[in-house]
């Protein structure tokens, strides 16, 4: 299967350099995700007076949600080798903090995935891990209803399997064992508006149905960990509907001079 990859002799030649330089290295990519909390941060709390002071509620939450996801390029190469393709819409887990204050609120929020799809003859199954940034500013914060609107930033990592429904293994005879595994993985930032509904108990949240549109920026290569992968590619020009209802628990206050 992986001799079916094939890509043009120069693609992506500058994506590979901001990949190596965003991504994959670590020291970069937490300055970037830092300035991108500092620009919504900014941008959630603008309108807020220096002298004025402010209530900000900080809560943490959990719920579920479903992404709707657009075609992965890499389907067309599981449908040419005779393998499940990934599932458009899959489930996802959610735990985050929320900081929210009059006018505007910010979300540092970690979600999971998972999926698995076979057939006859072989098996497909992957799982991905997402941290998001969400700054939305409040259109509506009355006593009982919230509704407010703003700017997702998520980074995702995937990490599809893929292996024959009929692999054997003989633990007597390891070396001679015939099973077939391949294992990929890459890395996916996006970012899109989103908007919030929220239900109110005593003027705080405690309900929330988020919903959003996320494109994909920037994509890494498949890869594996096991194995060398030629004629990889991106997964340029994917996106995601996402959604989740979440509960709110463990609200402090404070107050902001």
């Amino acid at each position: 299967m992986l001799n079916t990859f094939k890509s043009s002799k120069y693609e992506d030649f500058f994506f590979d350099i901001w990949i190596s330089f965003l991504i994959l290295n670590h020291s970069i990519m937490k300055k970037f995700m830092l300035f991108s909390l500092l620009a919504i941060s900014s941008y959630s709390f603008a309108q807020e007076s220096d002298t004025k002071k402010q209530d900000m509620n900080v809560s943490y939450y959990f719920g579920v949600g479903a992404n709707v996801n657009s075609r992965y390029a890499i389907d067309d190469k599981l449908a040419a080798s005779g393998m499940p393709e990934t599932v458009k819409t899959t489930p996802e887990f959610i735990f985050g903090i929320d900081y929210m204050g009059k006018k505007g609120s910010l979300d540092t929020e970690f979600a999971s995935q998972f999926f698995k799809k076979s057939n006859e003859f072989s098996t497909s199954s992957g799982s991905s891990f997402a941290i998001k940034l969400r700054g939305h500013y409040n259109f509506v914060n009355s006593a009982k209803f919230l509704f407010s609107g703003g700017l997702n930033l998520a980074y995702t990592t995937n990490d599809f399997n893929l292996y024959a429904s009929n692999n054997q293994v003989d633990l007597n005879a390891l070396g001679t064992s015939n099973a077939s595994y391949i294992r990929l993985r890459n890395g996916m930032f996006y970012t899109g508006p989103s908007i919030a509904f929220g239900l109110k108990k005593n003027d705080k949240v405690s309900l929330r149905l988020n919903i959003g549109y996320e494109f994909a920026l920037i994509t890494g290569k498949w890869k594996s960990d096991y194995a060398a992968v030629s004629n990889s590619f991106t997964e340029n020009g994917h996106n995601r509907f996402v959604m989740g209802l979440v509960v709110y628990s463990n609200r402090t206050k404070y107050k902001k001079d």
